[in-house]
């Protein structure tokens, strides 16, 4: 086999790979990603402590282009249809509610006349979704004082650690390396933590974009192009004294501010299979969106759906995103 030496090489082989693999293994296949924030700067999505969970505006028109080039851009229900297409189906879903799906996402969108998905936070969250360490690191990242009282609090809570000071690229993959550095038994007292964080520190700085407002969801649910759902906590559900009338309590709210909001619900874990499982008794034909990736098979428990979660990286490099995508092709 020849020596690949440079990344064009790498790219276009990927690429090579991915369009023969539409001849068979990809025939009538589809799937669903999952998109986070979209900043308005790249160099800011392509920080340490971003990159996994946002996008700019360069690695968003990227993603677009390279799926378009191989695949079906449709909506999430026409994803979720049997088909015998040659080429797969992709649908896009929008995780948080943030206002840059107002402003940098939708443009996007309907410059190409291209559907995607919205899910919103609950009702009684008053802020846009963003996962526990990101939340915990933007609230890093803003604390720009010497003596780091984000990191000092942080401390206090069971972190201990955490970068302090000023805002440069080695604070931002010190702040990436503390979070990979907890265990993944440590998530109940990371998401603890978030939400401390954020109402002790966050809450109401102008530094951090707020969440889609009410008209701002009318507008773009009438413009037609995308449709909104329901994004769940599930671990806080599984807590709840009600949690029929908290699924019930969102759905109402959606239903004030679109036309046919989304039947199917998103959840914000990456798989609590268990604590999900008690929610799809409380209504046999509820269908949740997992953040969990893989294709959508026919086989598949279709109460449970996975989605790509797609980061900078992914989004940014043509060669990274086919790999990825195809190494979870089933066998």
């Amino acid at each position: 086999m020849p020596r690949l030496d440079r990344p064009q090489d790498v790219v276009q082989r990927l690429r090579g790979h991915w369009r023969r693999s539409l001849s068979e293994p990809l025939w009538g296949r589809s799937a669903i990603l999952a998109l986070n924030r979209v900043l308005d700067s790249e160099d800011e999505a392509r920080l340490p402590h971003r990159r996994d969970t946002c996008l700019g505006p360069e690695s968003l028109a990227n993603l677009i282009a390279t799926l378009t080039e191989s695949a079906q851009i449709v909506s999430l229900e026409s994803a979720l249809q049997l088909h015998h297409d040659q080429l797969p189906r992709i649908a896009l879903t929008i995780d948080g509610g943030w206002r840059d799906v107002a402003t940098r996402v939708h443009p996007l969108l309907e410059r190409l006349a291209f559907p995607a998905s919205v899910f919103l936070p609950d009702p009684t969250v008053r802020q846009p979704w963003m996962p526990d360490r990101a939340l915990i690191a933007e609230a890093l990242w803003h604390d720009e004082s010497p003596h780091g009282r984000v990191a000092t609090r942080l401390a206090e809570l069971g972190l201990p650690g955490a970068p302090r000071g000023g805002q440069d690229e080695r604070k931002s993959q010190a702040i990436a390396e503390c979070l990979q550095a907890q265990p993944a038994a440590q998530a109940p007292r990371l998401k603890e933590i978030a939400q401390t964080l954020w109402q002790e520190e966050l809450a109401g700085r102008e530094k951090m974009e707020p969440a889609l407002d009410a008209f701002s969801v009318r507008r773009l649910d009438q413009a037609g192009l995308l449709r909104f759902g329901q994004l769940t906590d599930v671990a806080a559900l599984g807590a709840s004294a009600d949690a029929r009338r908290a699924l019930q309590t969102g759905q109402q709210r959606l239903s004030r501010l679109c036309r046919e909001p989304l039947t199917i619900r998103a959840c914000t874990d990456p798989g609590d299979i268990e604590t999900l499982d008690r929610f799809t008794r409380l209504d046999a034909d509820a269908r949740w969106l997992t953040r969990a990736p893989g294709w959508l098979e026919p086989s598949s428990d279709t109460r449970r759906l996975p989605r790509f979660v797609i980061g900078q990286p992914l989004a940014n490099s043509s060669g990274k995103l086919f790999d990825w995508l195809l190494g979870h092709l089933s066998h």
